[in-house]
């Protein structure tokens, strides 16, 4: 599978066309690099690709946390000794 080619655009098409920039964002769901003077300036993406690619992000966040909680802690918890364990913090809470 080869990378995808980047998507640039030159920053002015931000005033002098717009419209087309934000079609493009929508519906490619890639990042648009905007450069000035050839060199990149902005990055325009569609809201809703953002959020797929930030609870993505998280997704991924989370699960490598998983994979070292469970490489470097090795015990687990049954739901009974959990139970007991909860039940005596609140009693001690007065709850």
């Amino acid at each position: 599978m080869s990378a995808a080619v980047p998507l640039i655009r030159p920053i002015s098409d931000l005033r002098t066309d717009l419209n087309d920039v934000c079609a493009q964002a929508q519906e490619s769901r890639q990042p648009i690099f905007m450069t000035k003077n050839g060199k990149a300036s902005l990055v325009v993406i569609d809201c809703a690709a953002y959020e797929e690619q930030r609870q993505h992000e998280r997704y991924v966040h989370k699960l490598r946390e998983a994979e070292i909680e469970e490489k470097y802690r090795k015990e687990t918890l049954s739901q009974a000794s959990l139970d007991e364990a909860m039940e005596r913090i609140f009693e001690v809470w007065g709850i």
